[in-house]
Parts: C-alpha cells; sequence; structure tokens
C-alpha cells in the first residue's frame, strides 16, 4: 500500500505514459460531428508511487495496469457522447483518479479531423489526484 502525503511533489513521482492511444467516438458541437464516429487521440501521463517495489517483484499487481487505464479510458468515451473535449478529458481524469491509485494526471486529448487545416485540435490538463485520495492510503 502506498500513501500518497498532501505535499506529493511531482518531482518524486514516476510517471507511465500512454501515448496515441487512438479510438473512435462520438464527440463534437456540429450537427456533422453528432452524426457519425471520429477518432480521438488521448496521450497520458500517470503519476505514480516510485516503482522500486514493482520492478523487484515484476509483478502488475504492484503498480498500475496500462492496459486496464486505456481500456477505462476508452470506456468513458464510448459511453458518451460528449460535446466538448474539455468535457470529456475530465471524465476521464475522475475514472481514472477513482479506479487507480494515482497522485497526478497529464492528459493531452485531441480531435485530428476536426479542422482539416490542422493536425488537430484539443485540450491538455494536468491535475493531482483529490485530496481524499492523497492523504488515504491506497491500495
Amino acid at each position: 500500500m502506498t500513501k500518497f502525503p498532501i505535499s506529493y511533489d511531482a518531482a518524486e513521482l514516476d510517471w507511465i505514459t500512454i501515448d496515441r492511444l487512438e479510438f473512435d467516438c462520438i464527440i463534437g458541437i456540429y450537427p456533422h460531428e453528432r452524426a457519425a464516429v471520429q477518432p480521438v487521440q488521448i496521450d497520458l501521463r500517470l503519476g505514480v508511487s516510485p516503482v522500486g517495489e514493482a520492478a523487484r517483484a515484476d509483478d502488475i499487481a504492484a503498480t498500475v495496469d496500462y492496459q486496464r487505464v486505456c481500456e477505462a479510458s476508452m470506456q468513458v468515451a464510448q459511453t458518451g457522447q460528449f460535446q466538448l473535449v474539455e468535457t470529456l478529458a475530465l471524465m476521464i481524469v475522475a475514472a481514472l483518479f477513482e479506479q487507480f491509485p494515482l497522485a497526478a494526471i497529464h492528459i493531452k486529448v485531441s480531435k485530428p479531423l476536426a479542422l482539416p487545416y490542422t493536425q488537430g485540435v484539443g485540450i491538455e490538463l494536468f491535475r493531482r489526484a483529490p485530496v481524499a485520495a492523497r492523504t488515504d492510503e491506497i491500495e
């Protein structure tokens, strides 16, 4: 079990990375965006307690399973029909803090086909775990 003190500094964290998780969902404010799915790309940086124990044990149970993180993120996106990428990003962050022992999350959500004259548009957020999660023991 790991305790995250309230003053947990990002420099004291290790970071699990997930790059370019891509899947389709309904997202957008315009009628053409509401009529069909479109691709969404997500980059995640998950702040976790130092991974030394997990590495020594060579055991996924001692760290955060990134496959489960991907599945949880996709489930949020695909079970909702969001208008704003901001809403999707915040909903994914809330779900990940609820389901995993994370001290911080850096998320980037992008719609690569939203505007033809860009490579994508989106939002980037950095959030620390809610205080209750940082002060309670996390299994």
